[in-house]
């Protein structure tokens, strides 16, 4: 594992790289920075762990004020411009690499975000709150999206309403927003998914 820092638009940003061995890299994006949320949260590193696992590049960051990155937290559409410039980063650092974005909670909504202003060759999303949502004019390609039964913040019905039409696979946990009692559950949802997807095993 590599820490780097990655020049963002309010400074430096804290950043984890696992080298992999095929080319596809993921980028993680973590939950909000004003309720703990940091690249070290336990889904975003056990998912770094599993794709990893796979074979590919995986990377992980920190938003502005979070860690040791610089510039200060905003927690709302800011962050998105920190993930864009980690996205290009990694497309000038690794051109022959596909890159497929995943995001939790917070994460998953600029990961969404992300997804509509950079060409990712897949995306994932886990309980992606009801903000920045924006409907694409087409579908997204190798698109997960898993949501938790009882989650406390991100409705279940408008949000599968609302991805019906554009994603591959929607897939809904018998947990809530924290995913404590299906993390092994929603770790192999994501893992299986791209497995099929971009490897074919």
């Amino acid at each position: 594992m590599k820490s780097l820092f990655i020049n963002g638009p309010a400074g430096k940003l804290e950043t984890s790289l696992q080298a992999g061995s095929v080319e596809f890299l993921f980028i993680i994006c973590h939950p909000h920075p004003h309720f703990g949320g940091s690249m070290d949260d336990r889904i975003v590193v056990a998912l770094s762990k599993s794709l990893n696992e796979l074979g590919a590049s995986v990377i992980r960051f920190n938003f502005r004020g979070v860690g040791r990155s610089e510039g200060r937290s905003e927690g709302d559409r800011a962050e998105g411009s920190d993930a864009a410039a980690v996205f290009d980063w990694a497309s000038l650092q690794h051109p022959n690499h596909k890159i497929i974005i995943c995001g939790y909670s917070f994460g998953a909504s600029i990961s969404y975000d992300l997804a509509s202003k950079r060409c990712v060759a897949g995306i994932a999303l886990i309980a992606p709150p009801p903000i920045f949502l924006e409907k694409c004019p087409k579908s997204v390609k190798n698109s997960l999206l898993i949501l938790a039964s009882r989650d406390q913040f991100v409705p279940v019905k408008p949000t599968e309403s609302f991805f019906r039409d554009i994603f591959d696979s929607i897939q809904l946990l018998e947990d809530d927003h924290f995913f404590i009692n299906t993390l092994d559950e929603l770790i192999k949802t994501v893992r299986e998914f791209f497995k099929e997807k971009l490897f074919g095993i």
